[in-house]
């Protein structure tokens, strides 16, 4: 069974052919897609930061088809985001046992004209969907285990190209010159939350002058400790006097949060947001993010507020998901090193060089 032919690998390309042979018919001969679809599904059981990553195929999507109703399938966590979006028309969940059967039902009963894959690497569970969408005409990256399932393939290089830039790739399709398709990000406003924020901003007696920070990642080896977040807050201040510091993390960091803010007599913040839209509707409230390489990342980029953001050594990662459309600097651990190899001193650099590019775009 250490044979590579009978490995994990070659049985799940097996099991895609022999699922695939029911669709012979549908994609020996590729056609056309619809010029005027009523419907597009997007399969799009992503993390909330990869989602964000993929909102300017949804603006693409709908700037060509003004009238097509747009439906994403997700997954929880990025639930609240595709409710938000101002792109789609139709959220539709997809759960684990015992809501299975609700989700497939509802994603049977969409019938769409287009059912877009837009993962290079999708899961067995996720290209299956593709089948139960009952469309004819599936559209995907190029996978080969996925590809059967595939009536238009498209070619990407999904480890060295940044990912909006594939996924622009799939719009050439739709007659779309993939280098037309702006690589914007967008995120919806949960009005309550908005109101939230901005109720909390006001109650804070200090010069209207906010750097928000974050400090959660979702992987150990992209956390800075709190001591560092401390001297890089001091370093800062002593810089700028009337600087004020937002602090922001998720849930399972309230407490280092907290510990983080008290440590300061004055000007540092922690503000507990109940949600992903309160982090948004906070670092909107702000000039600037500081952070690590988290979804938070993409949810500046998407509010266009400036981002310092402290990658690990995977720089591959930076490559594939840098907020580029944003001003922004990035500083990366060597190769094999974890964030929390960054020092203090890098951090402040680039802080200021960004301040200074955005002080003179602003006289500009």
């Amino acid at each position: 069974m250490s044979d590579r032919k009978f490995s994990r690998a070659w049985w799940r390309s097996v099991l895609f052919r022999f699922l695939a042979m029911f669709l012979r018919g549908k994609t020996s001969h590729p056609v056309n897609l619809p010029e005027n679809p009523a419907r597009i599904m997007v399969l799009a059981p992503l993390l909330r930061g990869d989602y964000l990553i993929l909102t300017p195929l949804f603006t693409a999507l709908k700037k060509r088809f003004p009238r097509v109703r747009l439906g994403v399938v997700v997954t929880k966590p990025s639930f609240e985001l595709a409710h938000y979006d101002p792109m789609v028309n139709d959220v539709l969940l997809y759960q684990k046992l015992p809501g299975w059967f609700f989700s497939i039902f509802q994603i049977i009963r969409y019938r769409p004209d287009i059912v877009i894959m837009p993962k290079g690497h999708p899961s067995f569970t996720e290209s299956l969907l593709l089948l139960l969408s009952g469309s004819d005409f599936r559209v995907g990256l190029s996978h080969p285990h996925h590809n059967p399932f595939l009536t238009h393939i498209v070619e990407h290089d999904w480890e060295n190209e940044h990912r909006t830039t594939a996924f622009a790739r799939i719009m050439g399709l739709f007659g779309v010159k993939p280098e037309n398709v702006a690589h914007l990000l967008h995120i919806g406003k949960n009005p309550d939350a908005e109101a939230w924020v901005v109720d909390r901003f006001q109650k804070i007696e200090t010069e209207p002058h906010y750097i928000s920070v974050n400090i959660s990642a979702s992987q150990e080896s992209r956390l800075w400790t709190v001591e560092k977040w401390k001297q890089l807050i001091q370093a800062v201040q002593s810089i700028e006097s009337g600087c004020t510091f937002v602090v922001i993390a998720a849930p399972a960091d309230f407490k280092e949060a907290e510990e983080l803010a008290n440590s300061f007599d004055s000007h540092v913040f922690f503000l507990q947001t109940p949600s992903f839209l309160h982090a948004s509707a906070t670092i909107a409230q702000t000039e600037m993010l500081i952070t690590v390489d988290t979804g938070i990342v993409q949810v500046a980029a998407a509010r266009h507020i400036p981002s310092v953001v402290l990658y690990n050594g995977d720089h591959e990662v930076y490559t594939r998901f840098a907020p580029h459309s944003i001003p922004h600097r990035a500083i990366l651990a060597e190769r094999g090193k974890w964030v929390q190899d960054i020092s203090v001193d890098e951090v402040i650099d680039q802080y200021e060089s960004l301040k200074k590019e955005i002080e003179i775009s602003r006289k500009g």
